[in-house]
């Protein structure tokens, strides 16, 4: 796996609790969150269903669970 494009929990996010935002900042932080979930989540299922192809259960498992991460992690543009 290419780690230079994994998804890091540490990136920039947007939860919008900060009052100070302009509506118009709020709708760019979700489209720009959008697009950062849409390409991690395209690449973590292109190397599940590769992992699975292969029938390398860890990387699946280890693949899955950053899957699961994601998911968590953009819970608020669903």
């Amino acid at each position: 796996m290419n780690k230079h494009f994994s998804f890091q929990p540490e990136q920039s996010v947007s939860t919008f609790k900060s009052f100070e935002m302009t509506r118009e900042e709020k709708v760019a932080q979700i489209i720009v969150d959008s697009s950062v979930f849409q390409f991690h989540k395209n690449r973590l299922m292109n190397e599940i269903d590769r992992a699975l192809g292969d029938g390398n259960r860890q990387k699946f498992l280890n693949l899955s669970s950053e899957y699961n991460d994601l998911l968590e992690q953009f819970s608020h543009i669903k």
